[in-house]
C-alpha cells in the first residue's frame, strides 16, 4: 500500500515540476479592429463575440490596399521605311489580230423520203383465213341466204387506184344516200377456184364476169338493160351464178353501194356508185 502511493505521489510531482517549464503561448487577440478580446481558439483570428455577430465584422470599414502602379512607358516609335516604288510601265494597247475564218458551205440536207403505200393499179386478191374477222362477218352475211351451201374461199379486193377514187368522190357527192353491203352474182367461163391456190392467177381476156369484175368493177355495157343488178340475199343473187365444170363452182361479188332504193333488190345506174370488196367461191 505504502509502495502504490509513493509511486503515485512521484508521478504527480513529476508533472508538476513539468508543467513549470513549459511556457503557455498566450492567446492571440481579435483581428476585429477597436475589439482586444482573445480569440475564441487557436485556430481562429476573431473572438467568439465577433464570430456571433459577424455583421460588426462586415460594418468594419477596411481601408483598401493600394499598390504601386508603374506609368505606362511612351509607346517606342519604329522606323517606317518607304516601300521601294516601282516604275511601272504603261502598257501598249493590245495589237489586232486579223483572224480570216472560212465559210463552209454545207450541201443542203436530203429530202427525207416518206413511203407510202404505192396506188394499186391492177387488183389486188387477198384470199382471208377463217379466223379473220372479216372472213367470219362475209361468211355470216352470205349464210343468211344461203346456210347449206359450202364456202371454199373468200377473198378481199383492193381495187385500182381509181375505182377507188370514183366511188369516193359520188359518195361525197351524194352524201344524203345510204351505204350499204350487196351480194352480185355473175358467171364465169373459166375455174374460180384456181385463184385459191394460187391468188396471182391470171384472168381471163374476154367473157368471163368473173375476171372482168374483179379486174374493172361493175360495168353497164354488159347488161342487157344497162342497168346494175344486186340483192342484200345471197339466196336472189344466186340465180345469176352458173356452176363451172362438174363440181360446180361458184363465185359471187360482195359490193359497196350508195343508193336510196330499198331491198332487196337494187338497180342502179353509175357504175361509180358500185365498188367490188370480196369475193366468194362456193358450192
Amino acid at each position: 500500500m505504502n509502495k502504490q502511493y509513493n509511486k503515485e505521489s512521484l508521478s504527480s510531482k513529476i508533472d508538476h515540476g513539468m508543467k513549470k517549464f513549459i511556457k503557455k503561448k498566450p492567446k492571440s487577440i481579435c483581428q476585429t479592429p477597436g475589439c482586444s478580446n482573445p480569440c475564441a481558439g487557436r485556430k481562429n483570428v476573431y473572438c467568439a463575440g465577433c464570430i456571433k455577430y459577424p455583421l460588426l465584422v462586415q460594418n468594419t470599414y477596411i481601408p483598401p490596399v493600394t499598390v504601386n502602379q508603374l506609368p505606362q512607358s511612351p509607346p517606342v516609335p519604329v522606323n517606317q521605311t518607304p516601300l521601294p516604288t516601282v516604275n511601272q510601265t504603261s502598257l501598249s494597247p493590245p495589237g489586232t489580230a486579223t483572224v480570216t475564218v472560212k465559210s463552209t458551205t454545207h450541201p443542203p440536207p436530203k429530202p427525207t423520203k416518206i413511203f407510202s403505200t404505192p396506188a394499186i393499179i391492177k387488183t389486188k386478191m387477198t384470199l382471208l383465213t377463217a379466223n379473220d374477222s372479216e372472213y367470219i362477218n362475209i361468211q355470216q352475211f352470205f349464210r343468211t341466204g344461203l346456210p347449206y351451201n359450202t364456202i371454199l374461199g373468200i377473198f378481199k379486193l383492193n381495187m385500182p387506184i381509181h375505182l377507188v377514187i370514183a366511188h369516193k368522190n359520188y359518195r361525197a357527192s351524194h352524201f344524203s344516200m345510204t351505204s350499204l353491203r350487196a351480194f352480185h352474182g355473175t358467171k364465169s367461163i373459166c375455174s374460180p377456184k384456181r385463184f385459191i391456190s394460187n391468188p396471182k392467177a391470171k384472168f381471163c381476156k374476154s367473157g368471163c364476169g368473173v375476171c372482168g369484175i374483179a379486174q374493172n368493177g361493175n360495168k353497164k355495157k354488159f347488161s342487157s338493160d344497162k342497168k346494175l343488178w344486186f340483192s342484200d340475199n345471197s339466196s336472189i343473187s344466186l340465180g345469176y351464178c352458173n356452176g363451172f365444170g362438174g363440181a360446180g363452182e361458184k363465185a359471187m361479188f360482195v359490193i359497196d353501194l350508195i343508193t336510196n332504193m330499198p331491198g332487196p333488190i337494187f338497180t342502179l345506174g353509175s357504175e361509180a356508185a358500185t365498188l367490188p370488196k370480196y369475193l366468194i367461191i362456193f358450192q
